[in-house]
């Protein structure tokens, strides 16, 4: 049989939607608007995304270069944005792209020097939302 939990009020609210838990050890606390990934994306090539939360669109913007357009767009363009790529290629935040409403990636391989190159890649973006 299944559990359900209803509650009326939870206390430690200091702002709309603000809520603080505690973390492990029972010695430190986390907010839970701060600390959740506001996107994150599994892509197998630019424009073809696995599975995604919070993502409008995608863009094959060249080789090596994929476009991300949010749904809900954030507060500022401080945001942070994780990367990665399958295998040795790598990924990283092209350069002067970062937006409110999404931001670039640039997908690279490594032989002798860096080149663009199209690939599985994974984002997750961190910050406010507007």
């Amino acid at each position: 049989m299944a559990s359900v939990l209803k509650v009326d009020s939870i206390t430690g609210v200091t702002t709309a939607g603000s809520i603080s838990v505690t973390g492990e050890g029972n010695s430190t606390t986390t907010n839970l608007q701060q600390g959740l990934a506001k996107h994150w994306m599994s892509a197998t090539e630019p424009g073809s995304v696995g599975d995604s939360f919070n993502l409008s669109s995608t863009t094959d913007a060249g080789s090596g270069l994929h476009t991300v357009v949010l749904t809900n767009s954030m507060a500022s363009t401080a945001h942070s944005v994780v990367t990665g790529m399958q295998d040795a290629d790598m990924a990283a935040l092209a350069d002067g792209s970062r937006a409110t409403t999404g931001y670039q990636i640039t997908g690279l391989s490594r032989a002798d020097s860096l080149s663009r190159t199209d690939g599985d890649h994974f984002s997750a973006l961190f910050g406010d939302l507007a």
